[in-house]
């Protein structure tokens, strides 16, 4: 009897401090503020690793340069680096979309809208003004972004678009004074947007899957494959099949690649894996957030509440 009387002291307080934990940053319950710290501690944590990816030509693209680390994915500065249009567009794109990302992370932040109103203001129109570009860029670097198949290519277009569109849709509900509609527009735009850290995880499962299955093979251009082994030696030696595009004699050869992370000293198996299940992996993402964020504005009442009032 008095083990279990002290279990249930032991578990109040407990819950009265979570209590005060998640009421000091204003909310009102548990899971939303789990929700938040985990869902938005991922999202935060993932842009605020790549503020280090500004330095672009040290760090971004360091494989090419003295002193600078390389990217994770092998060859995909190789366009960025060669053709000025794609390397403007990837430089504009990690310079907007990336303080976008950490700003809008601070919007959800219940405490900052309710007691500085202001500055939940000023911020919100400053992500949404880095965020327009941070979109546009997207769309020009995807043809040649992992690989820059149509299933990239399509990925990213509609990302954008659902992005876009529930960003116009919540400044437009703002605008109309309807705060809960503004509220799940702008939670639906940044979850979309959190598409990019989920596909990550899946791509992860994804490339050691097939790499373990084998038989997986992804076209890749030999201008790059050249880039990525770095001489026209070593480029014959793995893939004899690039010859006509050494010689001149086909500048726009492609070949089939292994896709496998199984060999780290191959970086061009590594990339054919990667550049595989991006496209992939980004549509299945877009799929579970998209269900994940529905689901969670059906079970607010407050939603519903809105929704019987329009």
């Amino acid at each position: 009897m008095v083990a279990s009387t002290a279990t249930r002291t032991s578990e109040n307080v407990l819950a009265a401090l979570a209590k005060k934990v998640y009421g000091a940053v204003g909310f009102s319950k548990g899971y939303n503020f789990w929700l938040w710290f985990i869902l938005g501690g991922c999202f935060s944590g993932f842009s605020f690793s790549r503020l280090k990816y500004l330095d672009f030509y040290n760090s971004f693209c360091g494989s090419s340069n003295p002193g600078g680390r390389d990217l994770a994915v092998p060859g995909e500065c190789f366009y960025y680096l060669t053709q000025r249009y794609y390397g403007v567009g990837i430089v504009a794109h990690l310079a907007t979309i990336l303080p976008a990302s950490l700003l809008a992370c601070i919007q959800f932040i219940p405490v900052v809208r309710r007691k500085a109103m202001g500055l939940h203001r000023i911020i919100g129109w400053i992500t949404v003004a880095l965020s327009v570009p941070g979109s546009i860029t997207a769309l020009m670097i995807a043809p040649r972004s992992q690989g820059g198949g149509l299933d990239t290519q399509s990925m990213v277009a509609v990302l954008g678009v659902m992005f876009l569109f529930s960003l116009t849709r919540g400044c437009i509900s703002v605008k109309r004074h309807k705060i809960a509609e503004h509220r799940a527009w702008m939670l639906r735009a940044w979850v979309y947007g959190g598409s990019i850290v989920t596909m990550r995880v899946i791509m992860v499962v994804a490339v050691v899957v097939i790499s373990m299955i084998g038989g997986f093979y992804y076209v890749e251009p030999c201008d790059k494959i050249n880039f990525m082994l770095k001489g026209e030696n070593a480029t014959l030696a793995v893939y004899p099949d690039c010859a006509p595009f050494l010689s001149g004699e086909d500048p726009d050869r492609h070949i089939a690649v292994l896709a496998s992370v199984f060999h780290r000293e191959n970086p061009v198996q590594v990339a054919a894996a990667l550049n595989l299940v991006f496209g992939t992996s980004g549509w299945m993402a877009i799929f579970l957030n998209t269900l994940g964020v529905e689901l969670y504005l059906r079970s607010e009442p407050a939603q519903h509440s809105a929704k019987k009032s329009n």
